[in-house]
């Protein structure tokens, strides 16, 4: 009886000591030429800074995004995530010295140029609310910029294409 007591009260005293305390949680995700996405877990009532690192092979556009993964029953929600917030870094965490924006999560994609090849990193903070704590995921897509002499190609080959389109219509008089 004695040992169920304590059992009780010890219990009760750690989560008390879990709640509110932070996390951090760190994710590497290499070098991403195409998207990347994760999922982060987190304990009730605790407030988070989580980090994914990132490397890029070139100039490039980033379209990030993050969610909660909301379970609610009725009124009562047990899986959930409050102010969800991501910011975009250049260099490694926690290493960054310029910001290339943020945004708040749930609220759609947002797009970054990210204008070298290197390392960044995402910061994703928040407050787990839910009675089991909160689920998120994030993603991230990388979509090479193109180099001027592209678009100076593609110019040039629009040239040639009326061109001969041009001395088609004239034989054809």
């Amino acid at each position: 009886m004695n040992f169920k007591k304590t059992s009780l009260a010890l219990a009760i005293a750690v989560s008390a000591l879990a709640a509110g305390s932070a996390q951090a949680a760190t994710k590497n995700a290499g070098l991403i030429s195409d998207s990347y996405s994760t999922v982060f877990n987190v304990a009730p009532g605790v407030s988070f800074a989580d980090t994914v690192n990132f490397s890029i092979a070139g100039p490039s556009t980033l379209t990030g995004t993050a969610a909660s993964l909301t379970l609610s029953f009725g009124t009562l929600s047990l899986l959930d995530i409050a102010g969800l917030t991501v910011n975009v870094w250049n260099n490694i965490h926690p290493f960054g010295s310029t910001n290339f924006g943020s945004f708040a999560g749930g609220t759609g994609s947002y797009t970054f140029n990210l204008p070298t090849a290197g390392n960044y990193h995402v910061d994703i903070t928040g407050t787990a609310t839910g009675v089991f704590g909160g689920n998120y995921g994030v993603g991230l897509q990388v979509a090479a910029v193109p180099e001027p002499e592209t678009y100076a190609m593609l110019l040039a080959g629009l040239g040639v294409m009326g061109a001969i389109a041009r001395r088609r219509k004239q034989a054809a008089k």
